[in-house]
């Protein structure tokens, strides 16, 4: 895929997955400002319909937002191709977004069932986020030769001009 395709189809997904934040926080929140749905019970008291209805937004997000991570992966490659598995990266990157939006967005949710074992519910998210995190370390490390190659290519050109010796000639 040549990079100016590569580079619409980014921008294709990224405005596709702004929409889709936009329409769906939208809607949660005029689900959240409908008066009945304040008080109004799910499962129990601990948890009104609107909290419940915000985590079920929050969560049809954080599906768009897992699958724009591997949507995007051949893009990503096509663009940075001095990175090896680049888009791989990319998604392990936004899982780590992921799991940030998911810890915060169901924590009004979940936190009133577990008061006692907050931290269990923190050990969960850190765990995820530490597994992509090392993740993005290997990949890193197994790409930090090819990287070091490029980067040392825009060294070239001055190299170059400095090994070429003027050659006179004799007179």
């Amino acid at each position: 895929m040549p990079k100016k395709e590569s580079a619409a189809a980014l921008l294709l997904k990224t405005v596709k997955i702004l929409v889709v934040f936009f329409t769906l926080s939208a809607i949660g929140w005029f689900v959240e400002r409908l008066p009945f749905a304040q008080s109004l019970p799910f499962l129990s008291f601990k948890l009104p319909i609107g909290v419940f209805l915000g985590s079920v937004i929050s969560l049809l997000m954080l599906i768009a937002l897992v699958r724009f991570g591997s949507e995007t992966a051949p893009a990503v490659d096509s663009l940075l191709e001095f990175i090896p598995k680049a888009g791989k990266l990319f998604g392990n990157l936004v899982n780590i977004g992921a799991c940030l939006f998911a810890y915060y967005s169901f924590q009004p949710a979940v936190l009133p069932f577990i008061a006692e074992y907050e931290w269990a519910y923190q050990e969960v998210f850190l765990g995820l986020v530490l597994f992509f995190l090392a993740r993005v370390g290997l990949l890193m490390y197994a790409a930090s030769e090819d990287i070091s190659r490029f980067l040392l290519g825009f060294l070239e050109p001055y190299r170059q001009e400095k090994d070429v010796k003027e050659v006179q000639p004799p007179n």
